[in-house]
């Protein structure tokens, strides 16, 4: 009786001006349910063995079809109500672990498979996502919201082609949303399908006007065809609207410098840079490329003419700290990164940086003050916690130095630093045998480096009882 209580509906709506033929089609009002289903199946892909009662209704402006679950069951929507209240807790597990529940107890309910899909998608568990989703239009096929998502998680695993066949049907559905146009365009500009990609990317910005996102496709797009200056104008537009965001990070390293504008400017001297016909990004682009190649001195000198326009940049600064870096210019590096974290006082890597350039000044208690602050921001990586156990080492604090390589190599077991510095803590509590392991295991890897030189000598050293 409770049961019978409880009603469920899925509804797809069309406007009549977008259906083709639509007059022919609605012609004589469908009656039966193979009228309607002929209807639908105009609209939307249904299965070849769909049989399921569906309602059409319409008006002037629209048409919607409607679609029931076969079944019901009341203990089953308590969980999915109670998952729906844990996931907007951001207790997604636990979410998930009543949708899956929901869903034994009534596989027919598209609900539970879409939320679960979600759920997953949200996890980075893609593959999980993929397989409910799919399972959601196996049940009903007009839950379109399902494509999307599933477009997306499909672009996210690199299977293109079925990420293209989900997001082509989530544009044809929804006609006026911008992120479903943003990822089809990505997906085509991966398959090289640039014209379709840039007809993509500019619907995204027709809806989506201040979103970077598409606009960043765009100039990949005409950066790969060889459209220097569209490419450029492209780029451009993406700093302006993300600003010092990660996307206008990528915008800057990816713009094409004029060559002939850089060296008009760069003639005229530092001074006279802001009066220069060059744009300023073109000599962070240049400065970048400068990097890339290994020419850590010019490449200070391009970022250092940027900052002389735009000094409240802090990637900028941070990018100078790294080729200062390079340089052996130690102090230099860390009075560049304090000016980046004068802007960004709460940006974790510029503090790991901090980190690092005082492990090559030999200062381990500013290591691990550094550090300290830049995990508390959530920047806790293999390299993060191999120099707080190397700087812990240093200190003689040896137990507590284990626990932080531990955590590096966990992250990475390839961390050659943590697995050299992971023996010498060994050494130093008597595990000499573990500490065999480590050095055996750098000493034999097929990447050269000072650490596996050191490897070898130590583990000669033990093994030979010296």
């Amino acid at each position: 009786m409770k049961q019978n209580m409880l009603n469920k509906t899925i509804s797809t709506s069309f406007q009549r001006s977008e259906i083709d033929g639509v007059e022919k089609l609605l012609e004589h009002p469908p009656q039966d349910r193979e009228e309607k289903l002929k209807v639908a199946s105009s609209l939307i892909e249904l299965p070849v063995n769909f049989k399921d009662d569906i309602e059409i209704i319409y008006n002037d402006k629209q048409l919607t079809i409607r679609w029931h679950p076969s079944k019901i069951d009341p203990d089953a929507e308590a969980l999915h109500k109670n998952a729906l209240l844990l996931a907007r807790k951001g207790a997604l597990t636990e979410a998930i672990e009543n949708w899956e529940k929901a869903a034994q107890i009534n596989p027919y309910d598209p609900d539970y498979f879409f939320n679960l899909g979600v759920a997953y998608f949200e996890l980075k568990r893609f593959q999980e996502s993929i397989e409910n989703l799919t399972r959601v239009l196996a049940i009903c096929p007009f839950y379109i919201k399902a494509h999307l998502i599933l477009g997306t998680a499909f672009l996210k695993i690199r299977k293109f082609e079925f990420a293209k066949k989900h997001l082509i049907k989530s544009v044809r559905y929804y006609k006026n949303n911008a992120l479903s146009f943003l990822n089809l365009g990505a997906v085509h500009s991966i398959l090289r399908e640039y014209d379709n990609g840039i007809r993509m990317f500019n619907q995204a910005i027709k809806f989506s006007p201040q979103d970077p996102r598409a606009y960043l496709g765009l100039a990949k797009i005409y950066a790969t065809v060889g459209e220097q200056e569209k490419a450029n104008a492209y780029f451009k537009k993406v700093i302006e609207l993300d600003q010092k965001g990660a996307l206008a990070n990528y915008a800057k390293r990816s713009i094409i410098a004029n060559k002939d504008n850089l060296k008009t400017t760069i003639s005229a001297g530092a001074a006279d840079a802001k009066s220069g016909s060059a744009n300023v990004e073109d000599f962070y682009s240049e400065g970048y490329r400068l990097y890339l190649s290994g020419d850590y001195p010019n490449s200070e000198i391009m970022y250092k003419r940027y900052l002389s326009i735009k000094r409240d940049d802090d990637y900028v600064w941070y990018a100078l700290a790294q080729s200062q870096l390079r340089s052996g210019k130690l102090q230099e590096s860390l009075e560049a990164i304090k000016e980046a974290l004068k802007i960004y006082p709460k940006k974790g890597l510029y503090l790991k940086d901090v980190a690092i350039i005082f492990d090559k000044l030999n200062k381990p208690d500013r290591v691990i003050a550094a550090l300290t602050k830049a995990k508390e921001l959530d920047k806790a990586d293999s390299i993060t916690y191999s120099l707080w156990g190397k700087s812990l080492f240093a200190l003689g604090n040896f137990d507590e130095a284990l626990i932080m390589l531990e955590k590096a190599i966990k992250l990475n077991t390839n961390n050659q630093l943590a697995k050299y510095f992971m023996a010498e803590t060994l050494m130093k509590l008597n595990a000499t045998e573990d500490a065999l392991d480590y050095l055996y295991d750098l000493k034999e890897t097929k990447m050269t480096s000072p650490l596996k030189e050191r490897a070898k000598v130590v583990f000669n050293k033990l093994t030979k009882g010296e």
